[in-house]
């Protein structure tokens, strides 16, 4: 686990190149033209153009790959637009390691209200990118840093800068660095893996040669609780990624599933069928203190905390069909939120404490993914494909989801962006059977 610790981890040298003062303003987005009769919504993303960028001769095919991470990451956020190449200048023939040689006034001439600049070069054996945002209007710099990472983790240059400028621009710091953990495999033998967001970097964790499902990445994304069928029987684990020790956590008779963390990282909520039906109870992390919340002749299953730590989510039959409650971490105060109509299943409370993803299942609609507010109002559907999907999973700055899908023919992963209702398949995991995923924090948080 190590190898993958220094695969993905790069380290930021100092900010460089800080705003020079000036406050900016985003130009207005060009609408769609007004047709008598149509009423079309503007265009409202903020527009940005992304050239290959500069580079030495030992890093022009770096330069080129990155500033494909970058467009991608900022696409991504569904707030961006991101310049396609023949809306460039028609004089324009590629950036130099100077950014002062940049013609503005040709840029004012495209769709762009801003331009990134980045210089990539090798040094010492590492890898750098000096990036820069410029505000066309005023060829203005607004924001500057330097990166540098071991040659293997070069993605994560771009990553690291698009994240900064999706903060600069939305207040909100991006998700490139951020990593998802799922299982693949096929009937009969399921694998814990590792890959970033958008399925690069795809590492495999487990090798227990079995089934091994249903993976959360606990709150610093240092560990991850699963179960696994290693031992014969439905247990639960808690690997450590750095150490690369694995550790029973609940070997009880029965069902040991659905494990969730608590924000704390310390504690995690379980399901057990010790008590003749499945119950919610909590333990600390290293076994010690069970303790059973739930208690209930109907079944009560797949907790997930709300990020202050004080409600837990989950599933329960006690109305006749599996329905969300919400309940306080001493299991009193129980609510019902959901009654969009049929079962609802699979809850994960957001990161921002403002709204809840769970599955629901309605009469000839399949399953589908929906979002309601913590308290249960505003349910509103998010998935139309008529098959099933199921394991929603919020990315860290609530903007997204990544859900598991077999909506053509094999279960995969897919995104959900809020903002935009964009679904897209994660690339890069089409030969995979990939379930039951969980989205993590950005490394280096």
């Amino acid at each position: 686990m190590s190898e993958l610790g220094n695969a993905l981890k790069c380290s930021q040298v100092s900010a460089v190149l800080l705003a020079i003062g000036m406050t900016w303003g985003v130009a207005q987005a060009q609408q769609a033209p007004i047709k008598v009769g149509v009423t079309r919504q503007a265009d409202t993303r903020i527009v940005i153009a992304a050239p290959a960028f500069a580079s030495d001769a030992s890093t022009t095919q770096y330069a080129r790959e990155l500033s494909k991470v970058i467009e991608r990451d900022l696409d991504f956020s569904g707030l961006i637009k991101i310049v396609a190449t023949p809306e460039y200048p028609s004089r324009f023939r590629g950036f130099t390691t100077d950014a002062r040689a940049i013609n503005f006034n040709d840029w004012r001439g495209t769709p762009a209200e801003f331009l990134i600049h980045a210089y990539v070069y090798e040094k010492d054996g590492e890898l750098y990118a000096e990036c820069r945002l410029f505000d066309v209007l005023v060829a203005n710099q607004t924001l500057g840093n330097v990166y540098k990472a071991k040659p293997k983790a070069w993605r994560q240059l771009g990553h690291s800068f698009a994240d900064e400028v999706i903060r600069y621009l939305t207040g909100v710091r991006g998700i490139g660095r951020s990593e998802i953990v799922f299982s693949a495999g096929r009937p009969g033998s399921k694998e814990i893996y590792v890959a970033d967001y958008d399925g690069e970097n795809l590492t495999q964790i487990t090798r227990h040669n079995s089934i091994s499902v249903t993976p959360q990445l606990s709150p610093d994304s240092n560990r991850i609780a699963y179960m696994s069928f290693k031992d014969r029987y439905p247990f639960l684990y808690i690997l450590d990624r750095g150490a690369g020790r694995l550790t029973p956590f609940s070997k009880r008779i029965g069902l040991n599933h659905a494990p969730a963390w608590a924000p704390d990282g310390r504690t995690l909520a379980l399901c057990l069928s010790r008590d003749g039906n499945t119950e919610i109870y909590t333990k600390n992390m290293d076994g010690s203190n069970e303790r059973r919340i739930t208690n209930d002749r109907a079944s009560d299953t797949s907790p997930t905390f709300a990020p202050d730590g004080r409600r837990i989510a989950f599933v329960s039959d006690r109305v006749g069909r599996p329905n969300i409650f919400a309940m306080d971490i001493n299991g009193g105060n129980i609510q019902r939120l959901s009654f969009q109509g049929g079962s609802a299943y699979d809850p994960a409370w957001s990161p921002d404490g403002k709204s809840i993803a769970y599955v629901a299942e309605q009469s000839g609609a399949g399953l589908e993914i929906w979002v309601m507010d913590a308290t249960g109002s505003n349910a509103r559907r998010i998935t139309t494909s008529g098959g099933s999907n199921e394991s929603p999973s919020w990315s860290p700055d609530s903007r997204h989801l990544v859900f598991a899908s077999s909506r053509n023919g094999n279960w995969q992963l897919y995104t959900a962006t809020l903002e935009t209702g964009a679904i897209r398949i994660v690339p890069g995991l089409a030969k995979f059977r990939t379930e039951g995923p969980s989205w993590g924090i950005r490394r280096g948080s």
